[in-house]
């Protein structure tokens, strides 16, 4: 196959599928990642790409073409058996994904597709000689979005942005909306290398991330008190108050 002409540093990943709807939601997962996408909806196209690119890992859905996906795979695997080549499926595809295991591939993986875990993945398939870090994935609540690695967030469409501990403490939270977190749990979490951390430190930091998102501190529904277990996490409905932005 020809060389490889890439970004350094970022994962190359064709991705063959016909479904605009699913390769939409899985660019967007990529974004401000390291990955370097190309997209082939027919599996011929898609085998001229990639003896032309020669990229790290293979995303083959039930594309449609002139070349059936099976068939793709085949001729692929002949030419290079050890290209990760990772097969989606989704509801009522067993069959395609028992054709494609019988091929042989490095995975099969639900579809639409787990961006998160997906990406995790993909970057298990890095070359050894590169080094790509994925990163965080934003958070999405519906009105509340946490960015993956830069602190600050979204409400109502609305860019805030945090001090580094404010930061990671809405994360944590975000990332377990409705769940009750201790106060041990959340001192163990964001101050793991002082868990002597005074008590008082965490309820500033508390009050000052319910008063970014523009919670009651009388009545809060963003980050609640559950009397004798620790706090739990909320988005509120739409028509509650819009966060008073404050400089960090």
């Amino acid at each position: 196959m020809a060389n490889k002409s890439r970004v350094q540093n970022r994962l190359a990943v064709l991705v063959v599928d016909h479904d605009a709807d699913v390769v939409h939601q899985l660019l967007e997962g990529f974004t401000g990642q390291p990955v370097e996408p190309r997209v082939c909806p027919d599996p011929a196209e898609a085998l001229l790409v990639l003896g032309r690119t020669c990229p790290d890992a293979v995303l083959l859905g039930p594309a449609v073409g002139k070349l059936d996906p099976i068939d793709f795979l085949t001729i692929v695997r002949a030419d290079d058996p050890d290209v990760p080549i990772v097969v989606g499926a989704g509801p009522g595809s067993g069959d395609f994904a028992a054709r494609a295991a019988e091929v042989g591939v490095s995975a099969v993986v639900p579809r639409p597709y787990r961006t998160r875990e997906l990406l995790a993945f993909l970057g298990s398939l890095a070359p050894k000689t590169d080094t790509v870090e994925i990163r965080p994935m934003v958070i999405d609540l519906g009105r509340l979005r946490v960015d993956g690695a830069v602190p600050q967030f979204w409400l109502d469409g609305v860019l805030v942005p945090l001090p580094p501990m404010e930061f990671l403490m809405l994360r944590y939270f975000a990332e377990r909306p409705g769940a009750v977190v201790s106060r041990n749990e959340l001192v163990a979490a964001l101050w793991a290398d002082r868990p002597s951390a005074k008590s008082n430190t965490l309820n500033v930091h508390i009050m000052r991330l319910r008063k970014r998102l523009g919670d009651d501190d009388h009545n809060p529904t963003w980050i609640r008190v559950v009397r004798g277990l620790g706090y739990q996490f909320n988005v509120p409905p739409v028509g509650s108050r819009s966060p008073d932005v404050h400089p960090v």
